[in-house]
Order: C-alpha cells, then structure tokens, then sequence
C-alpha cells in the first residue's frame, strides 16, 4: 500500500515534467532507461519528503576530494583517475536536489577505475577508501549509483564492516550494459547487524568495493566509472515487531 501510495503521486508528477515528454520512441533503449531512471529518482525524493525518519547519506560524489585505491591485480596497471564525465541526463540533474551538499560546481566529475586481468577466472579487484566511510546510525536499506560500463563480463559487490560482526557482503548488481545507468539495489542486512546498529550503536562501515569478472571476462585492460553513491539510512528504533514499513520498491531499473 505504500509502494502504491507513493507510486500514484509519482505518477501525476512525471506527467507534468517537460523532460519526461509525450512524443517519446519507446522502441528506443537508451531513453527508456532514462524514463525508468527519472521515475525511480522521483519516487525517492518522494520518500524522503513524506517519511522523515529516512536520511539519504552521501557516500561519496567522487570528485576526487576522498582518496580511493586499487588493491590486487596487476599493480603498475591499476589506476583511478577522476574525470569531468558525468551523466548526461535529467535523472542525474534531479537527483542532486536530493544531496543538499551537491551543486554543478561540485559535482562534475566521476571515478574511472582502470585494472588488468591477467586471468580472469581466477581474480578479482579490491577497490577501498583511503579512510572507511562510516554510515550514520540506522539500517542500510537502499543503495543508488550510477555507473558507466562497457557490456563486460563482472559485478559489484559492497563490503560492510561492523564491530563484533564478520564483514557483509552485499549485490551490486553487474556491468553488462553500455553506457551510464542509474543503479538502485535492496540492501538485505542481516537481522544480526540490525541489533547490533539499534542496540549498541556499532555503526556500518563501508570498507570496499570487489570487483569479480565473471567466467566469460576476455583477459586484458578493464575501465569503468563510478558516480555520486548515496545510502538511503532508516534511522527508526523498533519498538515492537512489524512496526517497520514494508520496503517493496521492487528491485530497481
């Protein structure tokens, strides 16, 4: 009821955009994605208007000011780099209204990961901040990101620690696509992390991000970039079971 909720709104909103536009050609993939992609944005901003005790929390813009690094693979062949190449379209552009930190001055460039797989079956690449990005206190339950890929063979998976626990593993979804897509995942967080962050405060951590080709990855040079990854944090106590307010967003575009 709450997805529908919501979704109704977002409905009647979309319309009255001029950059959704009636005259769209549905046969074409690239702006279907981004009609996808502005709707789920618009559902968000939706979200945090309506349910306050929801925090979106800026990971990181990736313009260069936090210091990331590769570990494994090929050493001399690992490189990050921060280019001015962002997404070009409205999704983009209107989801900064939802990072009050954020503006077309600071949010202009993208991390590039440049790596080498010698052999791929049998590697996979560590990306980690400099320093852990601690969570504020809450549950994990959304990620977004935007990602450029070049239809390869691999996945994502996003590295949690927390004090007392063994590290949490959790989907990224993979990089067979071309071009920019906005990512959004249902982050699952065991019940056990959940006390532990309600109970005795130990916050979330995010320590890396694994890079893992898949069995069909061609051996050889691999780029991709990240962009502007944010969490979206329940910052709720509990207190009775089933008070929690089911998340059926479905499993994002």
């Amino acid at each position: 009821m709450f997805y529908v909720r919501v979704l109704s709104a977002v409905c009647v909103l979309a319309s009255s955009w001029s950059f959704v536009g009636s005259t769209t050609d549905l046969n074409s993939a690239p702006v279907k994605r981004d009609e996808d992609e502005i709707s789920r944005v618009l559902i968000l901003e939706k979200i945090l208007s309506d349910w306050k005790q929801y925090n979106l929390f800026l990971v990181d813009s990736f313009d260069g000011e936090r210091p990331w690094e590769i570990y494994r693979g090929v050493s001399f062949l690992n490189e990050i780099r921060f280019n001015a190449l962002v997404p070009e379209n409205s999704a983009f552009q209107k989801e900064r209204e939802s990072y009050p930190t954020l503006s077309p001055a600071n949010d202009y460039r993208s991390m590039m990961i440049q790596t080498f797989f010698e052999n791929p079956k049998h590697a996979h690449i560590v990306i980690r901040p400099k320093e852990k990005i601690r969570l504020p206190i809450g549950t994990p339950t959304r990620i977004f990101f935007w990602m450029n890929a070049s239809s390869q063979n691999a996945r994502l998976e996003l590295i949690l620690h927390q004090h007392k626990s063994k590290e949490i593993v959790l989907d990224l979804g993979d990089l067979s696509f071309d071009g920019w897509k906005r990512i959004e995942k249902k982050l699952e967080i065991p019940d056990r992390n959940v006390r532990l962050n309600r109970s005795l405060r130990y916050p979330f951590e995010i320590a890396e991000i694994r890079l893992i080709p898949g069995p069909f990855q061609k051996k050889g040079e691999f780029v991709f970039y990240l962009d502007r990854m944010g969490i979206l944090v329940d910052t709720r106590d509990e207190a009775y079971p089933g008070a929690e307010i089911k998340d059926n967003w479905g499993t994002g575009f």
